[in-house]
């Protein structure tokens, strides 16, 4: 009995001991901090992060207790936020975390994907970023639009009505908007012009027309939904402003009028440059369609020129699923930098700006007291050369230790 009583005591030390240290704070010392809040980086600073947040950014030394980490100098940014992702699986968000980018707003997954992902997040798993969801967009046809998603009829039944229609009216697009509101999605998706990434569509066409598009941004108004959309043409980001969404995403065939009517309803933009590059790894559908994407790609270069030159906010949008060889918000970054953003700004589109826009700024986006402690760092500084971003050495992801490469 004494043996027994013995073993689990130790045991209770044990597990109280590792609560123990789990809580401990993590204090990064000899770390260089570029705040994108600010113009000029803080150098030689501390941070320590304590039960998932950001305590305290100091010169001075910390002399509390905690595990300390010594960084030799390197630079450290706020987790990256790319506003625009496709992330289907597990093994692809964790790849987003190991790139640095700790927050993603996904912009379709079928299946409530992004939602599952957003829980297992929520729950504490160290290994997932931050996933805002958007469930299924909001589109004219669900039955001839690819990607396929006639998933939509088999997590939505009532919804079933609508497969036999040409369109789905302002009342199917209120409806889709609700079916997603009731899977407690973060985002709405509409699509207000049709593809460019297929040769069955054209992006310069619509897709929503005007009365769907306002119902279905109503509809979400109601239900505290912020909405994203789709759309390329002069006509159909006017319709979506005029609608009341809160991002443009790609927008690669607009003018400037258009950009003026962006930015006197406080709209963001969205580019998603990078995902008109073709590659040879690109599948054979897209390298036909190499014409188009880069005359989208040119013209998405002097969209976002304009957008900088009238103070439309640009933000970082990779438009990727974050497999293997697919984009990252980091080529984004630099995509954006050649078209004419500083590096400092082109940052700043993938953090503190990418936060305004998703509406996390009072969690994520800036290294300050009391936000999130996402966090990554870099053994050079990528305000001098944006490809630094690819090689991260430290991930912390809600305050706990990711990727952690030699020597820290």
């Amino acid at each position: 009995m004494k043996i027994r009583f013995c073993r689990t005591l130790l045991l209770l030390v044990f597990v109280l001991s590792a609560a123990f240290a789990q809580d401990r704070p993590l204090i990064l010392e000899h770390v260089n901090v570029i705040n994108p809040l600010n113009d000029a980086p803080l150098l030689d600073q501390t941070i320590i992060l304590n039960d998932g947040k950001i305590q305290s950014i100091s010169s001075a030394p910390a002399t509390m207790p905690g595990e300390r980490m010594d960084l030799r100098g390197a630079w450290a940014l706020p987790g990256l936020i790319d506003a625009h992702v496709h992330v289907m699986n597990i093994a692809a968000a964790r790849h987003m975390l190991s790139l640095g980018v700790t927050t993603g707003r996904s912009m379709f997954t079928w299946n409530y994907v992004d939602v599952g992902l957003r829980a297992l997040h929520r729950r504490g798993d160290a290994d997932i970023p931050t996933i805002l969801a958007a469930g299924y967009p909001v589109v004219a046809d669900l039955v001839r639009f690819k990607p396929d998603m006639s998933a939509i009829f088999l997590d939505h039944p009532p919804l079933d009505d609508l497969r036999g229609l040409d369109r789905i009216g302002p009342d199917g697009a209120r409806r889709i908007v609700r079916a997603n509101a009731e899977r407690r999605v973060d985002w709405i998706k509409v699509f207000a012009n049709e593809r460019a990434g297929i040769p069955e569509t054209d992006p310069s066409t619509r897709n929503l027309n005007d009365e769907e598009l306002r119902a279905a941004v109503e509809e979400a108004t109601q239900l505290g939904l912020p909405v994203a959309a789709h759309a390329y043409s002069d006509e159909g980001v006017a319709a979506a402003v005029n609608a009341g969404v809160r991002s443009v995403e790609h927008g690669s065939l607009i003018t400037e009028p258009t950009l003026k009517l962006m930015r006197e309803h406080g709209v963001f933009f969205v580019p998603t440059l990078y995902g008109f590059n073709l590659t040879p790894d690109s599948p054979p559908e897209e390298q036909a369609l190499k014409p188009r994407l880069e005359m989208l790609l040119k013209n998405g270069r002097r969209a976002v020129a304009t957008a900088l030159r009238l103070g439309v906010p640009v933000v970082a949008g990779a438009d990727t699923g974050y497999e293997d060889k697919e984009p990252t918000v980091i080529e984004e970054i630099i995509q954006l930098a050649a078209a004419g953003l500083s590096n400092l700004e082109a940052i700043r589109a993938a953090t503190s700006l990418s936060a305004k826009c998703l509406k996390i700024s009072s969690a994520k986006g800036a290294l300050k007291p009391g936000l999130d402690a996402d966090l990554v760092a870099y053994k050079d500084n990528p305000l001098d050369d944006l490809t630094v971003l690819r090689q991260p050495i430290l991930v912390i992801n809600g305050g706990k230790v990711f990727l952690r490469k030699s020597p820290f």
